[in-house]
């Protein structure tokens, strides 16, 4: 994974808590996972597609998500329900869509995103790729984003092709 297909996610998170959220995160060292499995938080996943293929997934402890999440809406939760999810799938699928119009040379579509919860799971990797997990500290708490991205060989016809109608 090179430092160029990480970087545009760490500045739309920076991004994301400056203009949305109102706060500042502190980026922590990234690190080289070769899967990663089940832990008892929420995690939104949003997949990309076109000149390159990859996975995206946005890691937040509860208490995180729900100050996280309050804060974008302007509102305080003290439990799950469903106003979390949806805005844990919000917040991955505005960090990935901030991240794709950063990357030049590339035609990338994003997936819709889906939110689970809990520690029965675990997160596959696309073949031969590894996660790079970059930690966040912030005053909303601390999460972690992971990237799991290859490019695909094609050719500039393909490559025009996979960038009409992405979102």
């Amino acid at each position: 994974m090179k430092a160029e297909n990480v970087n545009p996610f760490i500045e739309s998170v920076a991004d994301v808590f400056t203009n949305m959220l109102d706060s500042t995160v502190e980026t922590g060292t990234p690190v080289i996972d070769a899967d990663e499995t089940g832990t008892p938080d929420i995690i939104g996943v949003i997949g990309l597609s076109g000149t390159a293929q990859g996975i995206v997934a946005l890691r937040l402890p509860v208490k995180t998500a729900l100050t996280m999440v309050g804060r974008m809406v302007g509102a305080e939760f003290r439990t799950v329900d469903s106003s979390i999810i949806d805005g844990v799938g919000e917040l991955v699928n505005i960090i990935a869509g901030s991240a794709k119009a950063k990357f030049t040379g590339q035609n990338l579509s994003l997936s819709l995103p889906s939110v689970v919860r809990g520690s029965i799971y675990k997160l596959s990797n696309l073949g031969n790729t590894l996660w790079l997990t970059v930690p966040f500290k912030s005053p909303l708490g601390e999460f972690s984003l992971s990237v799991c991205l290859k490019p695909v060989a094609a050719t500039e016809k393909e490559a025009a092709h996979a960038g009409i109608g992405s979102r």
